[in-house]
């Protein structure tokens, strides 16, 4: 619908109708949980994923068969998120923060 004067009055509604819901669209995601920061959006491998949870790599083979390690495969290799190990590790002694 082309605005013309006599129409103003719906456009100027419709408008308002469409301000309200990005307004609403913009707190729900403020509202929203936080981005990670990018550190915690790092992936590691096996060896440095014992690096920085200061064990040996054995360890990390056993925790993941365990399905202690939450992990992403992509063909061959395993990823680990670090902000899912923070949280898997969360409270636990030997956890680095």
């Amino acid at each position: 619908m082309a605005p013309t004067f006599e129409n103003l009055p719906q456009s100027v509604e419709m408008l308002m109708q469409k301000l309200d819901k990005l307004t609403a669209l913009v707190e729900n995601s403020l509202k929203a949980e936080p981005t990670p920061e990018p550190d915690e959006q790092r992936f590691y491998g096996d060896r440095d994923l014992a690096d920085y949870l200061h064990c040996n790599i054995q360890t990390i083979y056993r925790l993941k068969k365990d399905g202690k390690l939450p992990y992403k495969k992509y063909g061959r290799k395993y990823f680990y998120l670090r902000s899912e190990i923070d949280k898997a590790f969360s409270g636990k002694a030997g956890a680095k923060k």
